[in-house]
This record gives C-alpha cells, structure tokens and sequence, in this order.
C-alpha cells in the first residue's frame, strides 16, 4: 500500500510577515509540496497586518479585521503547525530558536521574515512614544490615542500630535489622522508631521512631493523640515539646533532596528544588525537559514525596508526553500529597483508614480483600494481556490501493530533526560521499572483517566491543555493531584521529528504536572496517524470529597469558565475560526481549575462537577439526576466565548453536538428558539472547561468576587436549584443581570 512520505525535515517559519504567507499560500494551494515537510510558523501575533492597508484603517476606511490576515485560519488550511510566541533567542549553529512561552524548536532548514523594530538610534528618550512598527501594537496604543482625545476635546483641552518621519509611510499616516480627526473639533488638535531632512518624501520625485504638501497643508497639518529629533520629553520634541515643539502624543514612524534576538544568534548581520543574505535570499554563514523582508540585507540589491518588496520576494523565497528541502538547484532573485508608489490621502484621491511617471486623482486611490484587497482576498480560506493533492504517493516501510509500534528505548531516554520530571516521596520506584511502586499512608484516592487526539497544532499548548483537563477531574473533586501516568502516541515522521515532537509535548505536560505538584510516574509510548494523549491521574483526599448528588434546593448555581470551546475546535478543523477567537479559547483551556476548586471549598460547596464534553447541559443533568432536584437556568447570564455562536449560527458544529442534544428531553424553554445559537451552545463539548458548583446563595456573592479576583473573569451565577417535579428537570429562560455583549 502506498502512502505519502513521511515528514523527515522540519521547516520553521520565524514571523508571519509579507514573504512568509505567500509561503503558506502556495503550501496550501498545492499540498503536493509539503510531501516529506514537517512545517511550523512561530509568531507573535496570530493576526498579521498589511502594512498597505493601515492609512485606510487609521482613517476608518477598513476594519481591523479587513486589514489583517488570519494566520491561524491559513495556517489551519495549509497544515502548517502555527506556534503563537515571540522568538527571544536564536542559535544558528545548533539549528535552534527559542520563544518566549515555549520551549526550543529545533530546525532543518530555516527562514526569517519577522521584520523589524522601531529605531532610536542617537534619540533621548525621556517620555515614551509610539512606534508605528510592529503594526499590531500601535493600531492598539492608536486606539487608547483616539479615546483619550476624544474626552480631552469633551473637556474643552488643547492636545498635539506630533509624527516623526516624512517619508511615503509618515505623509499617508498623517493625512489618514487628519481624515478621522476632521469628525472632532479639529481647533483643540493639531497635527505636525516632523521630517529630520530639508524635504518630504525623500526618494521620490518633485512631483509627488508637491502634490503631497499641498494635501498636507490643505488638511491643516503643520509640516517642519530639517527638523532632526535629538530628545522626547514630556513637553515634546526637542531638535538637533535646540528648537522645540509640544507634542502630547508622538507616532514613530522613521528608522528600524533589527530584531535583538539576532544579535547572538551567530549569523553574519550587517552593520545595522540585519541578516545579510545571498542573491537567493539565502543566510552568507548559514545554508539552512533564509530571510525575505525587513530583516534581512540583500547583497548587492539593498532596497528600502519596506512592505512591497517583501510581497514581491515572497513568491522567491519559498520557491527557494522548497528547492533546499528537495536538493534541487536554488534559483537566483532579481529585486526590482523600482517599485510603483502609491499615496493615498484617505479622502478619495492619491498619487501614484515610478521614476519619473506621475499620476494622481481619485481614479489612482480607487487603483490602491483595489490592489490592496486583491492582495488580501488571496489568503482568505473560505474563498480559495481547490488544491491540488498530491499525484505521486511513495511507498514507505509498513509499519507495525502492537508492541511493535512503540517507540524505541534511546528515544525515550533521550526526551526523558530533558525533562525535570517531579517525583513524589511517596514514590518508592517510578520512571524506568516495569511497574511504579508507591508507599502511600491509609487515604482515599481519586483515581480519573482521558485520552484524546491533538485538537491544536501547538504540540506544547496541546500538552498544558491535556493535562488541565485530566486533573479537572480530581478539582471536581476536591481532591488534590498526586501522580499520573501518560499513554502518548506520536504522529509517524523521521526518528528525530518523533523525537521533538514527543519532547515538546511531555515538556507541556510536565509544566503543569510541576506547577500542581504531580509526579509522573511512568507510561506507555507508540506511533500512529496522529499524535494523542491519554492521563491517568490520581488525587489525595483530606477532607470529604465533593459530589455531584449533594446539590439542594435554593442553591445557586455558580460556573468558572465561559462556554463555546467545542464550536471552536471545531470551526478551527475548518479554517472557519478567527486567530483572536481561538486564541481566547486557548487561554481559557489553559488556566487552571486548582485556585477555582480551593475557593469553592473555602466558601463551603455543596456540589461540583467540570463541564467538558457533555456540555453545560448534559454534567448538570448529571447533579440533578443524582441529587433528585431541578434547576432554573438563565442564559443570558452564562459567559460564552466570543465567535462561538456566530460560528453555530453557520453550520458549525462538534461531531458530539447532536448526541448531546438528548438531553432536550429534559428542557424546557421559556421564550427561546430550540435552533437559537446561544442555547444550542448549552450542549456544546468543551474541553478543559470550568467548574459548575452547587453554593448557598447567601454565599454565592463573595464567591464570585473571589474567583473573579483569582483571574476567572467570567465566573457567573447561571441560575438555581429547585423542588423537584420531575427529576433532572430543567427550566431555561432568558436573564435579566448579565447580558452577554458584556462578557
């Protein structure tokens, strides 16, 4: 039987710039490609910008959403592993990068298009300001600008703007300001546009500079030239000559810097820090080390650091790494000497030119609006084009059943020397012997198993998650976790593929084994299809355990976490889940049930469960079947996750949604629609959910303020529970405290 190769060589993509998800594009476009390729970006943000798009964005022509491309959906498309971190440190020699949050990724070949960092070089800096670059961050700080402008002008105060570089990215910044301040009283803020040399736009030709500084000068924007930034205090800007201008607020937008992380990485960096690359966009020291964009330095071709010639190297650059990853001859890129301008004054009209050619009127923005959302429309999943799959499968070496399939001894023994592995005093022999052996005291224990398939492509995160849904159990308990045992299946790849990716997953597991105190007594280790994960754990009982029959009547029901996870998951499988969406469920599943389950016995509980994948619904009807009670439930106070019942509304549903949905037998609903989202959401599957809890009202406040403080935002009293008419009995209905557009 024949079957695609097996991943063998590990491609890490560092930044999700405008070179790297033309790479992911084509990936997923022609699957063929990624045969042999295990490929993994690392980013800091899961939603990349399109620098082309942020005038239009400042000046409200486009929506955050608009200008973004999604990388956790096309990451999804392509099957590409998306590792949402911030690279801290490199090491070329060793074929490593380390993130902030995650723990090393070995590579076999390698790529940067991560860009750049704002640059201060030669500026005092006394007060902070606001660097355009990363664009992610300042769309953030622009909008607390807006905010804070808006009740200064309801005060009656005076504010400046000051922005700093008068090049094509600082003029059409300035004019968008200038467009979305025209709605506000214009008198009580002014706007400067500061250029260190004797001309806007430097680079371009006296055309486009006069048509510009008419624009600028027509929008009330003062312009000073020769104008060069020595100090920021908090008074304003002061210049080389010692002139002054008061500025409250000041945008960045000349000068990068290299990313710090590179300075020890051992790659040959030019004088300015960028990495210094071939006529293939290929590292000069380090073969298995490309770079597209603003990072890097391309010999003999410098260009400006701007966004159009990373869109234009990005079809090079991965042409060039999928030829590294196959042996075949890299191919030569040529970088365009000149690239079509375009500036947009945000208010219908721009001016486009190339050398010498000149253009404007409002034809050209029209051009731009159109270039720039083609642009975008290519990395939308919903609306790309079929891939091709692959024509030629090759045979590989038929893989054993049973004891056959597990993994080879020296590779356990090289993960497990890597790990800090806790250790119990309780455990007499663990790790290593056929079987643990524990000398425990006469206790009750609180024995649960799970097992389930990687849900995230993020091995580590996927870890952390198993782990907290395994020991959710014992919270519900309220027992406290001691030990636990794994059953672990890794995806079939390369011996040293397998390696990595058994070592990043236990390294997630045993973070969070290390921070609840359990000790990993040992497991069993095979291959398979997919990576999975199986945890049995066991827990100590001091005190009297928490059940799920001892709910009475009058108590309030109180939840931890909010719900949705399950539509999630589920729309992420298909590339339907926004990066921001998924990315909020991934916190939620990563936090702890361990403080929530400590203030509920503090305050007295009289029973608990944790919602997972029966749904809201289906654990509840659990305690009151087992506790012969009904309940009154109200859903608009239950915290639901943000685009979880949008992604219900359109279809998107988990495989256990309907069996879930038995539990309707058991309903009934005052003034809702059975097919409404939100309810539906009430059976929806989640995994790592929160804690339902069974409290005396009179208790039920301080509760909720504790967990709050204790970092769930979103515990919430849902409802209550009554006599019994009939047992399991549920009464949904809207409520009136919480509605979820505040959540």
């Amino acid at each position: 039987m024949n079957h695609p190769t097996i991943p063998r060589t590990h491609l890490v993509l560092v930044g999700g710039g405008h070179s790297h998800v033309q790479t992911l594009r084509r990936i997923m476009m022609k699957p063929a490609l990624r045969d042999g390729l295990r490929v993994t970006m690392i980013a800091r943000e899961v939603h990349t910008p399109y620098s082309g798009m942020l005038p239009g964005r400042v000046a409200g022509l486009y929506s955050t959403d608009e200008m973004h491309i999604d990388l956790a959906r096309l990451c999804q498309a392509a099957d590409v592993r998306l590792i949402v971190d911030e690279v801290i440190a490199m090491d070329a020699d060793r074929q490593l990068v380390v993130g902030r949050r995650q723990p090393r990724l070995e590579y076999d070949l390698a790529s940067l298009n991560c860009g750049a960092s704002p640059g201060f070089a030669g500026v005092d800096l006394q007060k902070p300001v606001v660097p355009v670059k990363p664009i992610g961050r300042f769309l953030s700080a622009w909008d607390d600008i807006l905010m804070a402008l808006s009740h200064a002008v309801a005060r009656g105060e005076k504010r400046s703007i000051a922005v700093v570089g008068a090049g094509a990215g600082g003029v059409e910044l300035t004019l968008a300001i200038s467009k979305v301040l025209e709605s506000t009283a214009q008198n009580l803020i002014s706007l400067h546009l500061v250029e260190c040399l004797n001309e806007i736009l430097p680079g371009h030709n006296p055309a486009v500079k006069l048509w510009c500084e008419r624009r600028l000068r027509r929008a009330g924007i003062a312009i000073l030239k020769g104008f060069q930034v020595m100090r920021v205090t908090n008074q304003g800007l002061v210049s080389k000559s010692g002139q002054q201008l008061r500025a409250d607020y000041v945008l960045w937008t000349t000068g990068v810097s290299a990313p710090s992380f590179l300075a020890d990485s051992g790659l040959d960096l030019d004088s300015q820090g960028f990495v210094r690359v071939n006529r293939h966009l290929q590292s000069l020291s380090h073969e298995t080390l490309f770079a597209a964009g603003d990072v890097a330095h391309l010999t003999g071709q410098a260009r400006p650091k701007s966004g159009v010639y990373a869109v234009r190297a990005g079809a090079a650059l991965t042409d060039n790494l999928l030829r590294m990853a196959s042996g075949s001859v890299l191919r030569p890129y040529r970088a365009q000497k000149h690239a079509l301008a375009i500036i947009g004054d945000s208010r219908g009209s721009a001016v486009a030119s190339r050398n010498a050619l000149f253009v404007a009127g409002k034809p050209v923005f029209g051009l731009k609006r159109y270039i720039d959302r083609r642009f975008m429309r290519k990395f939308e999943p919903i609306s790309m084009q079929k891939t091709e799959t692959a024509n030629a499968e090759q045979p590989v070496q038929m893989r054993c059943a049973g004891c056959g399939a597990k993994l080879p001894s020296a590779l356990l023994r090289s993960v497990l020397s890597r790990l800090d592995v806790n250790r119990p005093h309780e455990v007499l022999q663990g790790i290593g012997e056929d079987a643990a052996v524990l000398d425990v005291p006469t206790q009750q224990l609180a024995v649960t198993t799970d097992h389930f398939p990687q849900m995230l492509s993020d091995t580590y995160q996927f870890g952390r998650i198993a782990a907290h849904h395994a020991l959710s159990d014992l919270f519900a308990m309220g027992a406290t976790p001691r030990y636990a045992l794994l059953n672990l299946t890794i995806r079939l790849m390369s011996m040293k593929l397998m390696e990595e990716e058994m070592f990043i997953l236990l390294k997630g597991v045993n973070d969070v084994f290390v921070e609840e105190g359990v000790g990993l007594l040992g497991g069993h280790t095979t291959e398979g299809e997919v990576t999975q994960l199986g945890c049995t754990v066991f827990g100590r009982i001091d005190d009297q355990a928490f059940v799920k029959s001892s709910l009475a009547p009058g108590d309030l029901l109180v939840l931890t976490k909010p719900i949705g996870i399950g539509v999630l998951l589920a729309g992420d499988m298909r590339a339907e889940t926004k990066g921001r969406w998924l990315c909020a469920a991934v916190e939620v599943m990563d936090q702890s049930n361990a403080t929530a389950a400590r203030i509920m016995a503090a305050q007295g509980i009289r029973a608990c469960t944790d919602v997972t994948g029966f749904g809201l619904l289906g654990h509840l009807s659990e305690m009151l079947r087992a506790s012969r009670c009904s309940a009154e439930v109200q859903l608009d106070n239950i915290p639901v996750l943000q685009g979880a019942p949008e992604l219900m509304a359109s279809g998107i549903e988990s495989s256990l949604q309907l069996a879930n949905e038995a539990v309707l037998t058991d309903v009934e609903l005052l003034g809702i629609n059975q097919a409404e989202p939100l309810f539906r959401l009430l059976m929806d599957p989640q995994t790592s959910g929160g804690l339902l809890a069974g409290v005396d009202a009179a208790a039920a406040s301080s509760l909720i303020q504790e967990l709050r403080c204790a970092g769930y935002d979103q515990a919430a009293v849902i409802g209550r529970v009554v006599e019994h008419t009939q047992v399991g009995y549920m009464n949904v209905s809207t409520g009136a405290t919480r509605r979820r557009a505040d959540l």
